[in-house]
C-alpha cells in the first residue's frame, strides 16, 4: 500500500513538472490584425488617377471594399482618387478600428504643352420606337459602331408615349430645338444628314487626330446613391468658357421596332426585341452643363445622385461625360460602366 501511494506521488510530481516546464509560446493568443495600404504608383502627374488596394494580415486577404481611404484627411469614394493639384498628399486606411501605413503619393504638375489626347466624337440620336423612319438612323448608329470605336452614342426616345421617354430626354431635346425624329447631333452643333445610315462620314470626319483635352471617369454604387468623380485635364487651356455634361444611359434595353424600311432590318414592319443601347436615363449634370474651368489646370467634379427609378439592369448603366467649349460644340467625351475607373486617354 505504502508502495501504491509512493508511486501516485511521483506521478502526481512528475506532472506538476511538466506542467510548469511548457515555454510561454504555448500559451500566446494570435497575433492581432492589422491592415496594409499600397498603390500602383508613388509619383504621378496632375491628372493622373492612382489606385489603392488594402489588405488584411490575416491570409493577406484583400479588404478595400470593407475600408474607407482618406486623401491628406478627406474621405474618398472608392479606392481610385484623381490628383488635380501638384504637392505631396497623405493617403490611408480605416477598416473598423484599425488604422493602415501613410502612403505619401508625389503630384507633380504637367508643364508640357505637347500633351494631347486621344480624340472621340459624340452623336447624340433622338428617335422612338414608334418611328418607322427612325431605323435610318438606328441602322447609322450600327454601321458607325463597326467602322470606329471613338464614337460615344445617346439615345433620346420621344413623342407618342414612347416606353424609353424620360422628362430630362424631352427638356434637352427641347433645348437643341428638337422637333422631330430622326434627328442626330454631331458633337452637339452639327447635324446628322438623313438618311443617316449613308452618311457615316460625316461622323467619322469629327473624330480629331488627337484633342487638346481628356477626361477620367471613376463611380461607385452604394444602394440606390451614385457615387461619380469626372476628371478634365487640359493639354492647354481652352479658349472661352468650358462647361462639363454627364448622362447615365444604359444598354441592352429590348422593345418592338416599328419599320418603314424595305431594306432595311430585312424589311419587317415591326423588328421584335430591337436592341437600344445608350438609352438616356437621367441628366446627372445641370442641363446646360456645370461651369468648370478652362485655363489648363486640371480639374474634378463630383457627383452624388440617387439612380432613378426607371433602370431596368444596374449592370448595364454607363456614364458619358463631355466637355463643350463657349459655342457649345464637344472638344471631347469619354463613358464609362459604373464601378469601373476609365484613366485618361493620353496619346
Amino acid at each position: 500500500m505504502k508502495n501504491l501511494l509512493a508511486y501516485l506521488s511521483f506521478l502526481g510530481a512528475a506532472f506538476l513538472l511538466n506542467s510548469c516546464t511548457k515555454t510561454e509560446s504555448d500559451f500566446s493568443e494570435p497575433a492581432p490584425e492589422s491592415i496594409l495600404l499600397t498603390s500602383d504608383a508613388t509619383e504621378v502627374l496632375v491628372g493622373r488617377s492612382v489606385t489603392f488596394t488594402v489588405s488584411s494580415s490575416l491570409n493577406n486577404a484583400i479588404v478595400t471594399g470593407g475600408s474607407k481611404l482618406y486623401v491628406n484627411g478627406n474621405l474618398i469614394s472608392g479606392n481610385t482618387y484623381t490628383f488635380t493639384q501638384a504637392g505631396t498628399f497623405a493617403v490611408f486606411a480605416v477598416k473598423g478600428s484599425l488604422n493602415s501605413n501613410v502612403v505619401s503619393i508625389k503630384v507633380t504638375a504637367n508643364t508640357s504643352a505637347t500633351v494631347s489626347f486621344v480624340s472621340r466624337v459624340l452623336v447624340e440620336e433622338y428617335s422612338g420606337t414608334w418611328c418607322g423612319n427612325c431605323p435610318a438612323i438606328l441602322y447609322g448608329v450600327d454601321l458607325l459602331h463597326q467602322q470606329t470605336d471613338k464614337a460615344t452614342v445617346v439615345s433620346v426616345h420621344l413623342f407618342n408615349g414612347d416606353p424609353f421617354i424620360t422628362s430630362q430626354g424631352n427638356n434637352l431635346a427641347a433645348s437643341l430645338g428638337i422637333t422631330g425624329v430622326p434627328s442626330g447631333k454631331i458633337n452637339r452643333t452639327t447635324n446628322w444628314n438623313g438618311p443617316q445610315y449613308e452618311n457615316i462620314q460625316q461622323v467619322t470626319n469629327q473624330i480629331k487626330p488627337k484633342a487638346s483635352l481628356g477626361l477620367a471617369i471613376t463611380s461607385v454604387v452604394s444602394g440606390t446613391t451614385l457615387n461619380a468623380t469626372i476628371t478634365v485635364s487640359y493639354g492647354q487651356p481652352l479658349a472661352g468658357n468650358a462647361k462639363l455634361t454627364v448622362y447615365l444611359v444604359e444598354d441592352k434595353l429590348f422593345y418592338t421596332q416599328r419599320n418603314y424600311s424595305s431594306s432595311l432590318y430585312s424589311g419587317q414592319a415591326s423588328i421584335p426585341n430591337f436592341e437600344y443601347n445608350g438609352v438616356i436615363r437621367s441628366i446627372v449634370s445641370d442641363l446646360t452643363g456645370d461651369a468648370i474651368a478652362n485655363n489648363g489646370t486640371a480639374v474634378s467634379k463630383t457627383y452624388s445622385v440617387a439612380l432613378p427609378s426607371n433602370i431596368s439592369n444596374i449592370a448595364n448603366l454607363r456614364l458619358v461625360a463631355f466637355v463643350t467649349n463657349s459655342t457649345g460644340t464637344v472638344e471631347n467625351v469619354q463613358d464609362a460602366n459604373l464601378g469601373t475607373v476609365k484613366i485618361l486617354e493620353i496619346l
